[in-house]
């Protein structure tokens, strides 16, 4: 992977966090603002998994496992959220 793309792939991530920061600044709430920040945080990770551990070009089973354990995870935040408000 070539530095300019991790460059950029980086900057992706500083902005992504930067807008996650700016809709809880706002106190944003409610379930259009979990879901818009987890989305994000789905979108850092999957960038984190392919370009910063290097899972690109790695067999599928390998990106398969860890893109599942990432959308469980947010999948478990997101029912935990879901149940919360009940």
């Amino acid at each position: 992977m070539s530095p300019h793309v991790l460059n950029v792939v980086w900057i992706a991530l500083m902005a992504a966090t930067a807008v996650t920061w700016f809709v809880g600044e706002i106190h944003a709430a409610g379930p259009k603002a979990v879901a818009v920040i987890l989305a994000i945080a789905g979108v850092k990770g999957w960038l984190v998994i392919y370009d910063f551990m290097a899972l690109r070009r790695v067999k599928f089973l390998w990106r398969a496992v860890v893109l599942g354990w990432l959308l469980l995870v947010l999948a478990i935040i997101m029912l935990a959220y879901w149940l919360g408000l009940k």
